[in-house]
Order: C-alpha cells, then structure tokens, then sequence
C-alpha cells in the first residue's frame, strides 16, 4: 500500500525484480464510485458492462491512483483493504462526473402530486386532504379508492438496484395495516441521481404533512 513497483515484462512472463520502486505519499481518502450507464463498445470491439466501479484513492499533496474494477465485490475489498492500511474509511459515490439534481416531481397545474407506476396511479391532493389511487385491471376496467391524508402514519424513503437501474420511492405508510403507498418516483441509471435530493423532497413533503419521515 506505501510502494509502487513496476516489473518489466520478459518474454511471455514478468521479470522477478523490479525496474522501478517509488515511495508513495500516505493516502488522505479513498472513494469507492458505483454506477451504471448504457453498454458502450471500445475501440477495440469489446463492449464494456453497464455496471461499472472505480476506486480512487487520494494522495496527500496531490495525485490519485484510479483503479476501475467492474467486480464490484473486488472492488470493494480493495477500497477497503487501502483504507484500513490508513485508518480511513470509504468513501462511497456514484458516478466520477457527478450526481446530478432535477429529477424531483413536479405538481401538475392543479398543485397535485401525480405518480404512475406500471398500472397504477397515485395522486396526492394535499389541498383536498385525499390520496386517490388508481389501478387499471389486466384486461378492462379501473378501481379507484380514496384515502384521507391523515390517514398517513409516517413516510419512508425507499431505494432499490436492479440491474444497473437504480429506484428511489417516496411511501406513504396508511392505517393500521400499514399499507404502502407510492407518492413519488424515479428509476434511472445508478449512481446519477442525487441522493440527498431525493431525502429533503421527503422530509419537506413529511412536514407538509404533519408526519414523521424514515429516511
């Protein structure tokens, strides 16, 4: 972790003593990415996966040392593995260029929160005090079923992987069963949302409430 060394290759193998040893500056962080885009082809013909992960480890005074590993559970060990030999902890990110912000819901025209999900719809009419949910069936028809806002015990911020999409869900916990309602969405590639977006959208809408927010 303190020496990088480069073994020149001979032949079809590696030379067994170094050509060059440098002494390397202590490490101030280490940051693991995670994050997931289109597949893309190289150069070289090879299609590069949609998951991908990169670990950046940060020298004291200045430089980095990037090591993108798309095995992700070899990755991990390595971010951790140079962590501990520093008494750090992980940093863990998503994309190297940056999270971006704006994919928050907006209310329609009239200040209602609309959110569709496959065949189901949920609106949140706070004016009105309603939750109306919407559900089409397989073949014909729609059920509709209206609950009162304060009807909502607590709202819970939901986040899920699958695949290289990655879901963030806004729930509103109702009645004594505790059913889970969605009031809002995004599914996008990993690790280009914004986080920390999405937790102050669901404390902002939990005051707005009156309720209490797991976040």
């Amino acid at each position: 972790m303190r020496e990088l060394r480069n073994y020149p290759r001979k032949g079809k193998k590696h030379a067994e003593e170094p050509h060059a040893v440098e002494r390397l500056k202590p490490v101030r962080s280490v940051t693991w990415h995670r994050w997931s885009q289109a597949p893309m082809q190289t150069a070289t013909g090879h299609v590069l996966p949609p998951n991908l992960s990169r670990v950046v480890a940060a020298y004291e005074g200045g430089g980095d040392l990037t090591i993108n590993e798309y095995d992700r559970g070899c990755a991990e060990k390595l971010a951790k593995a140079i962590a501990e030999a520093y008494g750090l902890q992980v940093i863990e990110e998503g994309a190297p260029g940056g999270r971006r912000s704006g994919n928050l819901p907006a209310n329609d025209q009239m200040g209602r929160l609309v959110n569709e999900a496959g065949r189901e719809q949920v609106i949140l009419d706070e004016v009105g005090g309603e939750i109306t949910v919407t559900k089409e069936g397989r073949l014909w028809g729609k059920k509709r079923r209206t609950l009162r806002t304060n009807e909502v015990r607590r709202l819970e911020l939901g986040y899920e992987v699958a695949g290289p999409v990655e879901t963030f869900t806004v729930w509103a916990v109702v009645g004594l069963d505790e059913e889970k309602i969605p009031l809002a969405s995004y599914s996008g590639y990993e690790g280009w949302a914004e986080p920390e977006e999405w937790r102050e959208f669901t404390r902002d809408l939990g005051r707005s409430l009156g309720v209490d927010v797991h976040i």
